[in-house]
């Protein structure tokens, strides 16, 4: 095995048989070669196959900056189990993403600092595989770093993972941010108010949309039905009478039927997002 580029001392670039390039690290594995060099196979420690676009080369070197090794080094394990588990395909900077996440999710919990995912009950509900694949990647943090993340933390890593679906559909993504302009303005025309962008029910609110019109857009929503909906439209009939404009509108646009279910959480949101922005 020949190396291809040398990314730092610990990381080195090498070319398999079928031309494809792959990531190896181990301490010291570069120090001294350049490319053409035979690598000592006997001192790597973890392979990733590489990047198709060399700009996330780059972004590779500016993470390692700020994040240890040893947490890029889990990070391309999860992305490895993910991606042997979950056969769909994955945007390939979720390796960055991961890595980045772990590092500060880490630093977080060194301090006694804790990040509550207010998202974490739709998560489950609506990104089971996702979800499951994050609790296995709390299993990997614990086993290779001796740090037990909380239950948040996995909703977190499902999150990236659901991005990492679409990051790199722009016309999914496009559509996305239309859909989400347009719920906002009947929102804001049905309350008469103007939202507060800075404000955190509303940036949590953009979330929920965001992974909701993700499922539209790319029709993984199967039919669903708890009840939640009839118990909210009762407790929040302004919010509710707001969800049905907005699943007539995306039902006009759309070739999808909102669920009743789906239109709950909706609701839910609505109520506190515009519950807060009125007083």
């Amino acid at each position: 095995m020949r190396v291809e580029k040398v990314l730092n001392n610990n990381l080195v670039i090498s070319v398999l048989e079928q031309n494809r390039e792959i990531i190896l690290m181990g301490r010291g594995i570069g120090f001294g070669l350049k490319p053409g060099m035979e690598i000592d196979e006997g001192k790597i420690e973890k392979k990733f196959y590489g990047f198709s676009d060399s700009r996330n080369e780059t972004l590779l070197m500016e993470l390692l900056e700020r994040v240890p090794m040893e947490y890029l080094a889990v990070g391309m394990q999860i992305v490895e189990y993910i991606r042997e588990h979950f056969h769909k395909e994955l945007n390939e900077k979720l390796v960055l993403g991961l890595s980045d996440h772990i590092s500060f999710a880490i630093e977080r919990q060194k301090q006694g600092l804790s990040l509550a995912n207010t998202l974490l009950l739709e998560i489950k509900k609506f990104y089971t595989d996702e979800y499951r694949l994050g609790q296995a990647a709390l299993d990997i943090i614990e086993e290779q770093l001796g740090v037990r993340l909380p239950e948040d933390e996995a909703g977190f890593i499902a999150i990236h993972i659901v991005n990492a679906q679409y990051g790199g559909d722009e016309s999914v993504s496009n559509q996305v941010l239309g859909r989400i302009s347009d719920i906002i303005h009947i929102i804001e025309l049905t309350y008469g108010i103007i939202l507060d962008e800075t404000s955190f029910d509303y940036i949590r609110f953009v979330t929920h949309l965001k992974f909701f019109l993700q499922r539209v857009l790319k029709n993984d929503c199967g039919e669903r039905g708890n009840g939640l909906y009839a118990v909210v439209s009762k407790l929040y009939p302004s919010a509710a009478a707001c969800s049905e404009k907005i699943r007539t509108y995306l039902q006009e646009k759309l070739p999808y039927t909102v669920q009743d279910e789906e239109l709950g959480y909706l609701t839910i949101h609505i109520e506190k997002l515009t519950r807060n922005s009125n007083e």
